[in-house]
């Protein structure tokens, strides 16, 4: 009788996304993907397949990580703007505190992996969309309280906001000075309007 292996499944996707997001999709093998979510080879082919689907499941993780931020901060937060500005300060504190690479793991993705039609770049791109839609969404309650001017197109406004999100992240791989940072930081806030007093 053949012992099944216990393990947890989420914390191996952890580990893996740690791993994938640090050196990318073709810069690690699998050998590497076992030592670094300590499974046997057996029991990683079993539950996730290849490399490949167990980096389409650390994409979903990292996705999904990212919403459950900004949910959070809606449950926190009594204004969508003040969401949406506390949402990028923590994507910054994080890209400077512990994260294995400065850079957004899904725009990685399809940098590495964009020029060749990979699987795994379009899954990324549609990641990128789903959460620019949350972002759209914040920006229609905005301006449908009147926080916005009247001709604000929600959906501009939210690609510019992931465009600022994704740079500021990535510039600190360039200039990881706090004082730097935290200028580059209010100007890309300012993107969004202070909310009206009333």
């Amino acid at each position: 009788m053949v012992n099944s292996a216990k393990f947890d499944r989420q914390q191996v996707i952890a580990n893996a996304t740690t791993l994938f997001w640090a050196r990318g999709f073709k810069g690690c093998s699998m050998r590497d993907v076992q030592q670094a979510v300590n499974l046997r080879p057996g029991s990683l082919y079993a539950s996730f397949g290849d490399k490949e689907n167990l980096y389409r499941e650390a994409l979903l993780h990292y996705a999904a990580a990212g919403l459950a931020s900004l949910q959070a901060l809606e449950q926190q937060l009594d204004c969508p703007l003040k969401v949406l500005r506390q949402f990028m300060r923590q994507a910054l504190a994080n890209s400077l505190t512990g994260q294995p690479d400065k850079v957004c793991m899904l725009v990685k993705t399809v940098t590495e992996l964009g020029a060749e039609q990979h699987p795994l770049a379009s899954l990324a791109r549609e990641l990128l969309q789903q959460m620019a839609a949350q972002f759209t969404r914040l920006l229609a309650q905005a301006k449908q309280a009147g926080l916005l001017a009247a001709d604000t197109d929600p959906a501009a406004l939210a690609s510019f906001y992931q465009m600022q999100l994704i740079g500021l992240k990535s510039v600190t791989r360039l200039q990881p000075e706090p004082a730097v940072l935290d200028c580059l930081l209010q100007q890309a806030l300012a993107i969004l309007p202070a909310e009206k007093a009333h």
